[in-house]
């Protein structure tokens, strides 16, 4: 049986998706962009799983795309003349559509980043909904060193994010930038000394986001997502479509009895 690069694991209300590569600094392969899939799909249809925390095992978070594996399917892609590049542009739809399912999906994801990410690593990082980092921690988008550009989502993503100034420079000029220029641009949340305490401050948040209606945490992520880009008219129909649902809700009545009888509301996803 092959060996598994991409662990999930689930503990209480919280699943725990790890790069299990340490040995290769977890750069990622096809593969293991195609298990991150499979392991996240049973996850939606869990009500006990409330938020995704995503890591690295090892000294770095990812050193981004796998060359090996970059080099097998490039050596294929060149046989592809008469193709007009079809195959190219439907492996790569297959990449974006797994990162898109980390957007889409309405529980929410923690990236947390220690060491270092790079390249593929940045943009699995970017697909997550808040990003934790470490204080050493070095990031970077080195594709247009050898000839490619960031393909599943790094241009579309970090372009909404900092603004398209910003993203042109991160990844034209393939600099590295230390964690605090992270923090400074709003690409991260917060920066902690260790990754120990790294991966406690997930934890933390994790269980503050786990304090509140899944419902209404899903419906942030939804609204805050598809609303980028938007009209502000158009933006405010999703919250009152949205809170339609919610003022329906049972969790709605279990959050407003649970206020006045001034106990932990015991929520039902329903």
């Amino acid at each position: 049986m092959a060996e598994q690069h991409v662990i999930g694991e689930k503990k209480g209300n919280i699943y725990y998706l790890t790069f299990h590569r340490p040995e290769k600094r977890n750069a990622i392969s096809f593969e293991m962009l195609e298990e991150i899939g499979k392991l996240v799909e049973p996850v939606i249809m869990d009500p006990d799983i409330r938020v995704i925390i995503f890591r690295g095992e090892g000294k770095v978070f990812s050193a981004g795309i796998d060359f090996n594996s970059l080099g097998q399917l490039a050596g294929a892609f060149l046989g592809d003349i008469g193709g007009g590049g079809a195959s190219i542009r439907a492996e790569i739809h297959r990449g974006q559509q797994v990162l898109n399912r980390l957007e889409s999906i309405e529980i929410p994801i923690i990236c947390a980043i220690h060491g270092g990410v790079f390249g593929l690593g940045v943009e699995v990082a970017l697909a997550c909904d808040i990003r934790l980092m470490c204080e050493d921690c070095v990031w970077g988008l080195p594709e247009a060193q050898f000839g490619l550009i960031a393909d599943l989502g790094g241009t579309a993503r970090l372009s909404k994010f900092l603004g398209q100034s910003r993203a042109m420079e991160i990844l034209m000029t393939t600099n590295r930038y230390a964690a605090q220029q992270a923090l400074d641009w709003g690409l991260v949340n917060y920066l902690y000394p260790t990754k120990e305490a790294l991966f406690e401050g997930a934890d933390k948040l994790a269980k503050d986001i786990i304090k509140s209606a899944p419902l209404a945490v899903g419906a942030y992520k939804k609204i805050v997502k598809r609303g980028q880009g938007v009209d502000l008219m158009t933006h405010l129909d999703m919250e009152v479509s949205m809170q339609s649902i919610m003022i329906r809700s049972e969790d709605f009545k279990e959050g407003v009895t649970a206020l006045m009888e001034k106990r932990k509301p015991v929520w039902k996803r329903k």
